[in-house]
C-alpha cells in the first residue's frame, strides 16, 4: 500500500476549511438594503440631513452618511428625494378597548375571542399608518406582542402594562353592579385582565405583580377622576402617597417604571411624591407641577385632541351628558395649558387614546391628534413627541425592555424602524395624515399613499418605491 503524503494534504484540507469557512460566513452574512437619495429627520433635529444614505443590516441601522455608502450586496431603494424619519411611536392606546363597544360599561359583556380579534385590527391598522411601536396604556398582556413579534399577525412593537390598577369607583372601575356588590361574582373585565379594582397598599401591590407575570413591561395605576368613565368624579382622588409607591416599589424590583393616569394638580403631585416617572393626561396641572416634571425629568404623556371644543359633538361627551359636563370642568380649568408647555418645554410623548370608537373613528382620531398637537407646538415639537421622546420613554423599562436597542432615530445602532414620506413633515404634516376634521372627517382607507415606505425590525410592510 502506498503511504499517505501528509505534508502534501495539509495545504488542500487547509484550503478546504477556509472555503468552507468563508461560505458559512457569507451564508450567516445579515442582508442590508441601502436607501439612497433621502432627506434624514432623525427624529431629533429641526433641520433634516440633506441628500444621505441610510444602510441598514440585519434589524438596525449601521450607518447614517451624507457621502456614498459602499454596500455591493444590499438592497437598493431610491428615495428620490423623500423624507426618510423614524417610525412613529404612540405612547398611550387602547387595542383592546376600540371597537367592539361605546362604552366602559360594555367592556363586561364583551367577548375575549370578539376583543383579540379587534385588537389585532387595531394592531395593523396602527403599522399601515406609520407607528412602528405603542406603548398599551390599559388591558393587554404580552400574548398579541409575541405573536407580533413572531411575524403571525402585523402590528407595532408593543409595550403592553396589562390590566389598568385603579381604585373601586375609579376612572376604572368597570364592573357591572352585581359584580361591585359585596360577595358579587368575578367581573368580566377582571377575569379577562383588562382593568382590576385594588384597594390599599397590599392590593395594588400584588396587582402589579401579576400584571408583570402576564408579561407587562411597566405598571398604570388611575389616581384620579377621568372624563369618560362613570362612577367618578371628575376631582376625585383615588390613592394616596403610599398607595401609589406600593406600585413604584413593584416597579422599581422589576427594573422599570409606573405611570398614572391623573388630570389634576393634585393627583398629579401626589403621583411625583411617590416616585412616578410619566404623567399621563395632566392638562389640569399648574404651574408649579409642570416645572416640578421639567426639573424632575418627567415625561408627559399628553393628548392634545381631548381639549379641542370638536369633543363636544361626540354623542358621549354632549353638553349635558354627564362626560359632557366633566369635560365642560376640563376645559375651564386647563386655559394654562398651552402657555405652560411653551414656557417650560417639558419632555412630551405622542398619546392619542382611542378608546370607544370604530376602526374608522380611530383613524380620524390619529389623524387629529398630530393637527391639534402641531397647531399648538409646531410641527417639529409633534414629530419628536412622536419619535425619539417616545424612544426615550421606552428606555424607562430598563432590563425588562424586551426591545433594548434605541428606537425613534436615524442613527447607527438604532433599530430600523423607517418610514419613508413624500414631501417635508417638518413643513406639512398632511403626509403623514394630520388633518383639521374628527368626527365629520370622509372615512379613509388603511394607510397613506404619501407614506411610501414602513420598515419595521428591518422589514418591509410597505414599499411602493421598488
Amino acid at each position: 500500500m502506498t503511504p499517505l503524503n501528509l505534508k502534501a494534504l495539509l495545504p488542500a484540507a487547509f484550503a478546504a476549511a477556509s472555503f468552507s469557512t468563508m461560505a458559512i460566513a457569507q451564508d450567516d452574512a445579515l442582508p442590508q438594503t441601502l436607501f439612497t437619495n433621502v432627506h434624514v429627520f432623525d427624529g431629533l433635529n429641526e433641520a433634516r440631513i440633506e441628500n444621505a444614505s441610510v444602510l441598514v443590516e440585519g434589524n438596525l441601522i449601521k450607518e447614517v452618511s451624507t457621502e456614498s455608502i459602499d454596500a455591493p450586496g444590499a438592497t437598493m431603494i431610491d428615495g428620490g428625494g423623500r423624507t426618510l424619519m423614524p417610525g412613529l411611536i404612540d405612547s398611550h392606546v387602547h387595542l383592546n378597548l376600540t371597537g367592539l363597544f361605546t362604552s366602559f360599561g360594555g367592556a363586561e359583556y364583551a367577548q375575549w375571542d370578539g376583543i383579540g380579534a379587534m385588537a389585532a385590527a387595531n394592531a395593523r391598522d396602527y403599522l399601515m399608518d406609520g407607528y412602528t411601536t405603542v406603548r398599551d396604556a390599559c388591558g393587554q398582556g404580552d400574548a398579541m406582542k409575541k405573536l407580533i413579534d413572531q411575524d403571525v399577525i402585523v402590528g407595532p412593537r408593543i409595550y403592553p402594562s396589562g390590566a389598568c390598577i385603579g381604585p373601586q369607583s375609579g376612572h376604572t372601575d368597570w364592573r357591572s353592579p352585581r359584580a361591585r356588590a359585596e360577595g358579587g361574582p368575578v367581573s368580566q373585565v377582571e377575569e379577562l385582565n383588562l382593568a382590576v379594582v385594588a384597594d390599599g397598599a397590599d392590593e395594588i401591590r400584588a396587582a402589579a405583580r401579576r400584571n408583570l407575570s402576564y408579561g407587562a413591561t411597566q405598571i398604570k395605576l388611575t389616581v384620579g377622576g377621568g372624563v369618560s368613565s362613570e362612577l367618578d368624579p371628575l376631582w376625585s382622588v383615588g390613592y394616596s402617597v403610599d398607595e401609589i409607591k406600593a406600585a413604584v416599589d413593584v416597579a422599581a424590583f422589576f427594573d422599570t417604571y409606573v405611570f398614572v393616569h391623573a388630570y389634576t394638580d393634585e393627583t398629579a403631585q401626589l403621583a411625583l411624591d411617590a416616585g412616578v416617572k410619566v404623567i399621563d393626561h395632566g392638562q389640569l396641572i399648574k404651574e408649579e407641577t409642570v416645572k416640578r416634571m421639567v426639573d424632575e425629568g418627567v415625561i408627559w404623556s399628553l393628548n392634545t385632541a381631548g381639549f379641542s371644543p370638536i369633543l363636544f359633538e361626540h354623542p358621549n361627551f354632549a353638553p349635558g351628558t354627564p362626560s359632557g359636563l366633566k369635560l365642560a370642568v376640563a376645559h375651564e380649568q386647563s386655559k394654562d395649558l398651552i402657555d405652560l408647555v411653551k414656557k417650560y418645554k417639558p419632555k412630551i410623548v405622542h398619546n392619542v387614546d382611542t378608546v370607544l370608537s370604530t376602526l374608522d373613528q380611530g383613524r380620524a382620531h390619529r389623524d387629529f391628534e398630530k393637527y391639534q398637537f402641531a397647531d399648538w407646538f409646531g410641527n417639529h415639537a409633534m414629530l419628536v413627541s412622536a419619535t425619539s421622546t417616545g424612544g426615550e420613554l421606552a428606555q424607562l423599562t430598563g432590563q425588562r425592555n424586551p426591545y433594548p436597542e434605541k428606537l425613534g432615530v436615524i442613527e447607527a445602532g438604532a433599530y430600523a424602524d423607517i418610514l419613508i414620506v413624500d414631501g417635508n413633515p417638518l413643513e406639512d404634516l398632511s403626509v403623514l395624515g394630520a388633518q383639521p376634521k374628527w368626527f365629520d372627517a370622509e372615512p379613509r382607507e388603511e394607510g397613506f399613499e404619501t407614506l411610501r415606505v414602513i420598515m419595521k425590525d428591518g422589514k418591509f410592510y410597505k414599499n411602493t418605491l421598488d
